[in-house]
């Protein structure tokens, strides 16, 4: 496969199997950029080389796909690493096949409020607002804590 029809590949086996993930933290596919950049990290073998072209294997494939089912349980791509790391092809299709009786990789849904260019409000779907002052505090403490981080930056520059 090529890097394009391997991108392709993933997008339909995500929907096949149901493991689109709506979270506005990490993309639902990967992309050429994503796929390129998760074989510099070493979370994807690298493709066989034949003259100028990149070859794509199944096992690609199923690396992507353990990929996005660990993300979608909030695993860091560092864990998502140490978890992948050395799995046979038979291991990573018992890990997805194991994701639907799993509860530690249930699928969660996050939707995204901006709030102002570089700041995002993540809220997972499902929660809601039980002390609307309680919640307000801690946005509040969270603004203040971002504001003495930009503070003690400017000052070390």
């Amino acid at each position: 496969m090529t890097l394009e029809e391997l991108s392709e590949a993933v997008r339909q086996e995500l929907l096949a199997r149901h493991l689109i993930v709506q979270d506005g933290r990490i993309s639902s596919t990967p992309d050429l950029r994503t796929i390129r950049y998760y074989t510099t990290l070493g979370l994807l073998d690298k493709p066989k080389v034949i003259g100028q072209k990149r070859e794509y294997e199944r096992r690609h494939l199923l690396q992507l796909l353990a990929i996005k089912v660990l993300q979608a349980a909030n695993f860091s791509l560092s864990e998502i690493q140490a978890r992948l790391y050395g799995r046979s092809d038979a291991e990573l299709e018992a890990l997805l096949s194991s994701t639907k009786q799993s509860p530690k990789l249930q699928l969660v849904t996050w939707h995204e409020i901006p709030i102002e260019p570089g700041l995002k409000l993540l809220i997972q779907d499902g929660w809601t607002l039980q002390n609307i002052d309680e919640t307000t505090h801690k946005i509040t403490s969270a603004l203040t804590a971002i504001s003495r981080l930009q503070t003690a930056g400017q000052e070390t520059t």
